[in-house]
């Protein structure tokens, strides 16, 4: 294994150690290259990470991240680091859907084929009203057969699309928003129609067990970036962690159009470089806008990338004295609460003090992010003692809250056009991140994809760059 302040240059340098970075690194190795990772933390995962929490003795995730069965490739990647068995899927979805006032439904698949197989929860679903079904009916052939890659999608937003065909607000509320709001992180009145319809289309209607719901059952540094770490460093990878990148060095023309830029390396913020035939750079878009050179960051996809916005997610995790939920998750159609995880029994963790930990999840969090955590605790901790009679009569033990101002990007209309592909401007830089063009939407399938796209593309320029060598 090479030693881990070795400069020697690689035939890759991937910058980031996020499921991006990672990917890229993987498919790079399996294609024969040497690989050197940089990463700004000490730790792999990027923004699906664990963290201990002192008040309670167990590691807590920085936020609940899911996938569904129709993630193929995020579903590789874990079998490719060997924690397929940390994380779980559904033999067959069911979300159980909560009210304020009490009402208990569920969106569930039965054995009917695909797009049937939501109709007999969909026909008992109380938090709709018939005519409301009725018009969601419609609503749904509309949208399987609709064309989301017609311009015109791009330019309105879901919601747009939604009241041109027929549906109620109640029903966006209840349904439409309920399924598209945490895939997206973003509510519908804001989201592309293309975007929302990608959602209805590839998660609700193309397979009976294409939204099978799955999420971690340990910690996530302890699922996913410890045994990435351990993986890449067995592989030979030259891990750099814990050393931000502070500017990524050119040569050539330096998009002043005088010759051909190339990326001869980056500078880490220790005054360290690392250098490479190639580039790949799997960091967010804001750090990699910043590290270009001045003037490169106009160049055509890097300028578009600087037009790209985030949208924020705040998680609380509570610990009460005793169990508050039956389920082991549960989402409410008008409460603040949004998606309630029961820790317990996701993960099997107990707080040392022998209470119990529930884990609420809130999604296009604005009216959440500018809170002090004190007062986001206090509002979601009440809101649950009204909804649930356990926690009502439940002692609360701690409350630890998140904040990600920068959790996703936000899938607006015309977000689509800005997403880069994975060829830049830069010869033999390329880009990877769920942020870039992948045909999905902020989630850990997109950044698989990305680094695999990404990969792909550096290792097309290696085998160009040694042929034209070739005599």
């Amino acid at each position: 294994m090479p030693h881990p302040e070795s400069d020697a240059d690689a035939d890759a340098v991937v910058l980031g150690g996020g499921i991006a970075g990672i990917a890229a690194a993987l498919e790079l190795l399996d294609a024969g290259r040497t690989v050197t990772l940089v990463e700004a933390r000490r730790f792999l995962g990027g923004r699906v990470f664990s963290f201990a929490d002192a008040a309670t003795g167990i590691n807590l995730d920085n936020g609940q991240h899911v996938f569904v069965t129709c993630c193929t490739h995020f579903q590789g990647f874990l079998e490719r680091l060997g924690v397929r068995e940390s994380w779980f899927l559904q033999d067959r979805l069911r979300i159980p859907v909560l009210s304020r006032d009490g009402k208990r439904g569920a969106l569930a698949a039965s054995r009917l084929p695909a797009p049937f197989h939501l109709a007999p929860s969909f026909l008992s679903y109380p938090h709709l009203s018939a005519v409301d079904k009725i018009r969601v009916s419609w609503g749904l052939v509309k949208a399987r057969l609709a064309n989301r890659y017609a311009p015109d999608l791009e330019e309105k937003t879901f919601y747009q699309w939604l009241r041109e065909n027929g549906q109620s607000d109640r029903a966006i509320r209840n349904l439409w928003n309920l399924v598209v709001e945490p895939i997206l992180n973003d509510n519908v009145r804001d989201v592309s129609a293309a975007m929302g319809l990608f959602v209805v289309q590839d998660g609700m209607l193309s397979a009976k067990d294409g939204a099978n719901m799955g999420y971690a059952t340990e910690a996530l540094s302890d699922a996913l970036g410890e045994p990435a770490r351990n993986l890449l460093e067995r592989l030979g990878v030259n891990l750099v962690l814990g050393d931000p990148v502070r500017s990524i060095q050119l040569s050539g023309g330096a998009g002043g159009g005088r010759g051909p830029d190339l990326a001869g390396g980056a500078a880490l913020a220790s005054g360290r470089k690392v250098s490479g035939r190639a580039l790949v750079s799997a960091l967010p878009f804001p750090a990699l806008l910043r590290a270009l050179p001045a003037g490169t960051e106009g160049m055509g996809s890097f300028a578009n990338a600087g037009y790209l916005q985030w949208s924020p997610i705040v998680n609380a995790h509570i610990c009460y004295d005793r169990p508050v939920m039956d389920e082991p998750f549960c989402v409410f159609v008008d409460s603040p609460l949004q998606w309630v995880f029961n820790h317990g029994q996701t993960t099997g963790q107990a707080p040392r003090s022998g209470g119990h930990m529930v884990t609420i999840s809130v999604s296009a969090a604005w009216k959440h992010i500018n809170l002090s955590r004190e007062a986001i605790g206090a509002e979601l901790a009440a809101e649950m003692a009204g909804v649930f009679p356990e926690a009502g009569n439940a002692a609360v033990l701690n409350i630890c809250v998140v904040k990600q101002r920068e959790a996703t990007f936000r899938c607006l209309p015309g977000a689509n056009l800005l997403r880069p592909e994975p060829v830049t401007p830069v010869l033999n830089l390329f880009l990877a991140g769920e942020w870039t063009q992948t045909g999905w939407p902020s989630t850990m399938e997109g950044a698989v994809r990305s680094g695999y796209n990404a990969a792909g593309a550096a290792i097309d320029f290696l085998k160009r760059e040694a042929d034209a060598k070739t005599p």
